[in-house]
């Protein structure tokens, strides 16, 4: 494949970045919302990933996920590996259809009421398994049988009682993860700590193992994963931005590190670094709610080795901004039409509770918002009332009210920390964090969009 000389010829580069810079893609294809899909859509990935099955690639990517699960989760390299593995994965199905792409699943729009979701129709992937195996009999697998880690069919288990599903990570929480983390490091452990996990253990089955693979979700959940780490890259320009622990006890992670990899599937020793900026090194697609790639390679300025201290700068005709230039204010949510109200609405509330500040500091650089010359006195600010009702582990239902209140997320559950080797109170503490965002937001005028 093509591809595959491709990335041959990428590693003979003795640095990171070759003397002229990587080339920019020819053709750069756009992953869409799957919120955005027909059913005509859907029934053409029914089509390509049935072939895929029938080929035993789910079998490879579920295996090769089982292998190095140890090396990826915790570690900086969550975000790299889960790039180039969906990468792989796309460029194999582009084979069968050469139009195809992966959706990706923004769950932020569902994560009220997750079983509800439009995503979850028969026509797409389905919905809750079925029978004392939990088997998957709707959507794009249904009455699939896979054979990793033996034959078995795909299993869902939806985390709530009566076919519901616990509640999800809201697009505020995303939102203020973006705007407060400076290193890589905290946010892929704010990512991974909630909206990473929440939806696979949301989802159940299949979906909340090693081999999650073996469900067509986890492409989906992982392409969105991985535009929230885009959004994130292109704030302050931080491309190369590459910290935190490394795959080896005490190691730290650089952008020469290999990207983990298995005998299934291979990178070929491609490194991280070649993998930061999409629309450069066989990263040739872009997402429909994400800035576009830059028109040149970026190059860094200061610290390059890959300690994650370097600062980028981007010349004017690439569409991004420099590094000591302010940057747009990005949106955990990729509805468009809701985001600039969502960013107006917590400058108000900013006003109105000062702990705020700490959660949304680029709204706070915003300063308060005019005021009307017929508007009534200033705001009152509402005192914070710490109720932490999420703490209790089930996760609240939205109650009815006057005004569209966050809801509380469900609980990281113990068996998947335990799986993944997390420290529970390194958990907790973001998840109770995210709980007195959430009554922060709910205990002065904000009015969800979403």
């Amino acid at each position: 494949m093509a591809f595959k000389f491709l990335v041959i010829a990428l590693a003979t580069c003795a640095s990171l970045v070759c003397a002229q810079g990587p080339s920019r893609c020819e053709d750069i294809r756009v992953r869409r919302s799957a919120h955005s899909l027909s059913d005509s859509d859907w029934a053409n990935v029914q089509s390509v990933v049935s072939q895929m099955h029938r080929d035993g690639q789910f079998e490879r990517f579920a295996q090769t996920h089982d292998q190095i699960f140890d090396s990826v989760h915790g570690h900086s390299a969550f975000f790299p590996f889960h790039r180039r593995f969906i990468v792989e994965f796309e460029n194999l199905a582009r084979e069968i259809d050469p139009s195809f792409t992966v959706p990706y699943w923004d769950t932020t729009r569902d994560y009220r009421r997750p079983e509800t979701s439009a995503v979850l129709r028969p026509q797409a992937l389905g919905g809750d398994g079925e029978g004392p195996q939990r088997c998957l009999q709707s959507g794009v697998q249904g009455n699939w049988t896979v054979g990793f880690p033996d034959r078995h069919c795909i299993r869902r288990q939806f985390s709530g009682s009566g076919g519901a599903i616990l509640p999800w990570i809201p697009a505020e929480v995303i939102s203020s993860f973006m705007q407060r983390d400076q290193q890589l490091a905290d946010f892929r452990e704010h990512i991974e700590f909630s909206i990473h996990g929440a939806t696979h253990i949301g989802l159940g089955g299949d979906a909340a193992t090693r081999y999650a693979p073996n469900d067509f979700f986890f492409f989906m959940h992982h392409a969105n994963i991985d535009r929230l780490w885009w959004l994130w890259q292109n704030d302050q320009a931080r491309f190369f931005a590459y910290d935190g622990p490394g795959g080896s006890q005490g190691a730290q992670a650089h952008l020469s590190d290999a990207i983990p990899e298995s005998r299934a599937v291979s990178f070929g020793g491609q490194q991280v670094g070649s993998v930061m900026v999409l629309g450069f090194n066989g990263m040739c697609y872009a997402y429909d709610s994400a800035p576009p790639p830059p028109d040149m390679y970026p190059g860094p300025v200061g610290n390059d080795d890959g300690s994650g201290g370097g600062r980028i700068k981007i010349t004017p005709a690439t569409g991004h901004k420099s590094n000591n230039m302010p940057s747009a204010i990005n949106s955990g949510s990729s509805n468009m039409a809701s985001r600039a109200l969502e960013i107006a609405r917590i400058r108000t509330a900013l006003g109105e509770q000062e702990g705020l500040k700490e959660y949304f500091p680029k709204v706070a650089l915003l300063g308060a918002p005019a005021r009307m010359a017929n508007a009534a006195s200033p705001p009152v600010h509402r005192p914070y009332t710490h109720q932490y009702k999420c703490g209790g582990g089930g996760g609240a239902r939205p109650q009815a009210a006057t005004k569209q209140a966050l809801v509380y997320p469900a609980r990281m559950a113990e068996k998947w920390v335990k799986m993944h080797g997390f420290k529970p109170e390194r958990v907790e503490k973001v998840y109770r964090e995210a709980c007195r965002l959430i009554d922060l937001l709910n205990n002065s005028t904000y009015v969800s969009p979403y």
